[in-house]
């Protein structure tokens, strides 16, 4: 009866690829972490290679929670990494729905983060809705 009981698929992150470095030089051995908040929290790490790269799978679920009548319950991604003693954030964003948002996937999938750069609020087109720009917060640059 209406389907309440189904679940439906919750799009958490695109695959995700970066490099991280230091005054131009890759910082290898660095643990980056992935932070995903939807029903619950979902947290995955990684280790930077020898030329500073990192990368994430893709990651989905099934949840009920979209189905209940007035949830408004939002993704929301970050990434991040600690490095010397601090924290560099390298990607917070909430997207705003259940679905992927392609120019989101177009960075993610190629970042560039280099410690001495400070952290910004960026602000890019959302493709699938232009009347509402996607705004992140990172060190990255694209």
């Amino acid at each position: 009866m209406f389907g309440i009981f189904d679940k439906a698929e919750v799009h958490l992150s695109p695959e995700v690829r970066g490099v991280v470095t230091l005054g131009g030089e890759a910082l290898s051995g660095v643990r980056v972490y992935r932070t995903l908040d939807y029903d619950r929290e979902y947290k995955d790490w990684t280790v930077t290679d020898g030329e500073g790269r990192f990368s994430f799978p893709e990651m989905n679920i099934k949840s009920r929670r979209p189905k209940q009548l007035g949830d408004e319950t939002r993704v929301r991604q970050v990434i991040g990494l600690d490095y010397e003693g601090k924290n560099y954030l390298l990607w917070y964003f909430v997207p705003g729905g259940i679905t992927p948002r392609q120019a989101a996937s177009d960075r993610l999938a190629d970042m560039a983060c280099e410690l001495s750069v400070p952290e910004t609020e960026q602000v890019f087109e959302n493709k699938e809705h232009p009347d509402f720009p996607h705004s992140i917060f990172s060190i990255c640059r694209w």
